[in-house]
């Protein structure tokens, strides 16, 4: 491929896809948890919930993956946004139990279809100094929507005060939203064009062959996914139960997250190219760590969400990086495969056992918990590919196949 020819459009979908995509998430990232409890549902059952989406997404990554792998990537995304819009419907429309465990697993069926996809669909289109550009760039879209989207997490105080709704029926419309983004994203995916699969490619895992380099990787990914699962979706309620705080200053504080987290990401490039892609990614994770554990130890809201910013750039920062770096270690009929394995592992069961965890012992329980999982991640990381050349991310890709 000509590193100088132009990036064509479909590179250029590709990565605004990621804004409207971040809107939604950073909506649900502030109003999920704490909508669900204005709906008078207990901890065990808002996690049972938000298990649902991602246990969908562990189950059905993989099968996806594959079959995107031997079935072309552009169908499965575009239906992937149309699942998510869904899903964002009956948020809007149900209340009961029942009903909204639903609706999130439909949500994490569209993004079993999305994730591993989206980023193999792009790794397809560049490669060398092309893709260490649309990786980080997408990164920093991701967050930029992220941040628009934390923003608008506050419309329902306002709605409250100035219309009489209550604050979940003001909660509730934001939902409207998140659906109007996934359906600019699916318009997105649309004029995108694709080479039909070669007829003939095997089918399955049988197109895997870098199980070397999975296994490992997806093993740090499962340590860091459970720890994760604890944790970050429950960010929101913690602030929202502990500190009594509105969803305006919740969308602020996760606005500010997400803004100092895509500035985090051009450092992580630039560190990337001293240290090398995987020691740049444990660094940012250990030094993480402490961060996380002075959240819970924190008098005020103000210091805990100070410990939160700082934790969530640092664990962030290099997502892009090492994303990049893995996907330039498998060859092309692997990458959705090989991704949709590390999402497969990456969340299933945690964010209920959180629930269970703080109805049974206290709100501060899963960050000890996460802690310690991120520091076994970072460990089983640097082991496996800390003395590999520190290529994927930081130059050409290891294989010729990979491209």
């Amino acid at each position: 491929m000509d590193q100088k020819a132009p990036l064509g459009r479909d590179v250029l979908l590709l990565v605004a896809y990621s804004f409207p995509v971040s809107i939604s998430v950073g909506l649900r990232m502030v109003i999920l948890m704490p909508y669900l409890s204005l709906l008078g549902f207990s901890e065990s059952q808002m996690g049972l919930i938000a298990t649902a989406g991602t246990l969908a997404m562990a189950v059905l990554a993989v099968p996806m993956g594959i079959l995107s792998d031997v079935r072309g990537r552009k169908a499965f995304l575009a239906s992937s946004r149309l699942l998510v819009a869904f899903s964002d419907f009956m948020f809007l429309t149900l209340r009961s139990f029942e009903a909204l465990l639903i609706a999130n697993f439909v949500g994490g069926l569209g993004a079993s279809m999305s994730s591993a996809v989206r980023s193999a669909f792009l790794a397809d289109k560049t490669s060398g100094p092309r893709r260490r550009w649309a990786f980080p760039t997408s990164f920093a879209l991701f967050s930029l929507g992220s941040v628009a989207g934390s923003l608008l997490a506050g419309l329902p105080d306002l709605i409250e005060a100035h219309y009489g709704l209550g604050l979940a029926e003001a909660t509730r419309l934001l939902f409207a939203l998140c659906m109007a983004s996934s359906l600019t994203s699916f318009l997105l995916v649309l004029p995108m064009r694709e080479e039909r699969p070669r007829p003939g490619r095997r089918i399955g895992l049988l197109t895997v062959r870098s199980w070397d380099v999975i296994g490992f990787f997806c093993l740090s990914q499962a340590l860091l996914g459970l720890g994760a699962s604890l944790a970050v979706p429950w960010f929101s309620y913690y602030f929202f139960v502990r500190f009594k705080v509105r969803l305006s200053e919740l969308g602020l504080l996760f606005a500010v997250a997400q803004s100092f987290m895509a500035l985090g990401n051009v450092s992580a490039s630039k560190m990337a190219s001293r240290l090398g892609s995987v020691r740049t990614v444990v660094a940012c994770q250990l030094a993480s760590i402490g961060a996380l554990l002075a959240i819970p130890l924190s008098p005020s809201f103000t210091l805990a969400s100070a410990f939160y910013v700082l934790r969530a750039v640092l664990m962030n920062m290099a997502t892009p990086v090492l994303q990049a770096y893995y996907i330039g270690l498998l060859r092309q009929d692997e990458r959705a495969s090989g991704s949709a394995l590390q999402n497969s592992t990456f969340r299933s069961l945690g964010t209920y056992c959180s629930g269970l965890l703080m109805e049974a012992i206290s709100l501060d329980m899963p960050f000890f918990i996460t802690s310690l999982l991120y520091l076994f991640s970072s460990l089983v990381l640097y082991g496996a590919f800390g003395r590999r050349a520190e290529e994927g991310a930081v130059s050409p890709p290891l294989s010729p196949l990979a491209s």
